[in-house]
């Protein structure tokens, strides 16, 4: 096993220092004892790469995860930011899916009992309302990423 190497890949892909009890656990299987040592410089080489700020846009509106390995507080501020952003997205998008989900039984289903179809209509209504507030949250969140933007340079 090359450890520099899977160190290098690690830290580029932003796992903190737990992610050798992963390695360490997955080796012990076949009997192979990790060299924490090198895989732990490797990955702070990999690191540098991992904390650049448009990383840091992109993973946030992707919606992975960050596990604080950045010592730039503007990497997690961005991050934090866009974050944000590809939460209310995604939230915007789900609501949107669950509406149009009622709004196609309602065409196509025509056994539907009357009470069904209330119930229906009832849901797409509070959905819709759902959806409002989703909207205005990835506004108030695509201001805030534009700010942090600004004043990060970016």
């Amino acid at each position: 096993m090359d450890w520099h190497q899977l160190g290098i890949e690690d830290g580029r892909s932003g796992f903190g220092p737990s992610r050798i009890v992963r390695h360490r656990e997955s080796c012990a299987r076949v009997n192979v004892v990790p060299d924490a040592s090198a895989w732990e410089a490797a990955r702070a080489i990999g690191l540098r790469d991992y904390c650049q700020l448009p990383n840091a846009l992109e993973r946030g509106l992707a919606r992975h995860g960050y596990e604080g390995v950045c010592d730039d507080p503007e990497f997690e501020r961005l991050y934090r930011a866009a974050r944000r952003v590809g939460d209310a997205r995604y939230q915007t998008e789900f609501t949107d899916g669950e509406i149009d989900w009622r709004e196609r039984e309602l065409l196509t289903n025509k056994k539907l009992s009357g009470k069904r179809r209330g119930e229906l209509h009832a849901d797409i209504r509070s959905l819709e309302r759902e959806r409002d507030r989703a909207r205005d949250d990835r506004w108030e969140a695509e201001l805030a990423l534009d700010r942090v933007r600004r004043d990060l340079g970016i």
